[in-house]
């Protein structure tokens, strides 16, 4: 049972487990010590720290981004060319889909801009979780905490 290398599996693999680790990366870094507490405290989750985690975080979302484009150019180009091809001839059937999410996004990326509610409130949920792990508290928040001190 000698089976041929399939690309399509693992692209499709290697976009699951990057999307994993970019959800899991971003969420520790969201509610994380932001990072600004204690001289010489350096706080680790799974062990990496905070500077750990955001290289996790960029690596993975480079690698889900180039496994994206060969995941749409090398496996479904055809397909994707075929359905803009087709979309475009017969005209946008959907105007009013479209234009809800365009109106959208640009709500979510102006509100998150210019701090307005409710974007600025999960902004500043995430700041208290973060500077909730700063205090001078002997107790840690979360079991996956470790402080070391002094930095290494």
């Amino acid at each position: 049972m000698n089976k041929s290398f399939s690309w399509r599996a693992f692209i499709s693999f290697g976009l699951f487990i990057s999307f994993i680790l970019i959800l899991v990366s971003g969420v520790i870094l969201y509610i994380g010590p932001s990072g600004k507490g204690k001289p010489g405290m350096v706080w680790e989750i799974i062990g990496l720290t905070k500077q750990g985690w955001q290289k996790q975080h960029i690596i993975f979302g480079f690698a889900f981004s180039i496994l994206s484009l060969f995941h749409l150019s090398a496996m479904n180009w055809k397909t994707f060319f075929s359905y803009l091809k087709a979309k475009a001839t017969a005209g946008i059937n959907r105007p009013v889909e479209l234009t809800v999410i365009v109106v959208l996004a640009l709500v979510f990326g102006l509100g998150t801009h210019f701090d307005i509610k409710p974007f600025s409130s999960v902004i500043n949920f995430g700041k208290t979780i973060s500077k909730s792990w700063d205090g001078n508290n002997t107790q840690q928040p979360g079991k996956l905490l470790k402080s070391m001190s002094p930095a290494r």
